[in-house]
């Protein structure tokens, strides 16, 4: 399968992103407690990080001629099956909580942003792996 440069751009802005956030170096969840201006910052490069995987998959639907998902985690779930991607369920706990986010952004917990930057970075990373190796096949 060979993806065009708009799915590269858009795995470029992830990767960017993620690097972002390990810049910061959060290493407790203290630290992110404490500083309001960083808990707002990793929220939102979070969001838009999960937006792009999102944006991808849909490109990658849309360029294997397959219809579209109803929602977002349909979405992921569809490149899963394409085999596209691994079937990680956590790419659908990251789409989770983007429409968390997105929608009850009064409600935010803060510990869930702290796991999710502890765990889930990697998975961005897997993420474009995947995309590239699959293109290159």
């Amino acid at each position: 399968m060979k993806y065009n440069e708009i799915v590269e751009k858009n795995l470029l802005f992830i990767d960017k992103e993620v690097s972002l956030l390990e810049s910061w170096k959060i290493t407790s969840f203290a630290m992110l407690q404490q500083n309001t201006m960083l808990q707002k910052a990793t929220e939102r490069v979070l969001q838009v990080a999960i937006e792009a995987v999102i944006d991808t998959c849909e490109r990658i639907l849309a360029l294997e001629k397959q219809p579209p998902a109803d929602t977002s985690a349909d979405m992921v779930k569809k490149v899963q099956e394409l085999g596209v991607i691994s079937g990680s369920p956590d790419y659908t706990e990251m789409v989770k909580f983007r429409n968390f986010i997105v929608h009850r952004h009064e409600e935010i917990d803060l510990e869930i942003v702290y796991a999710i930057v502890k765990k889930m970075l990697p998975l961005f990373r897997e993420f474009i792996h995947d995309i590239r190796n699959t293109r290159n096949a």
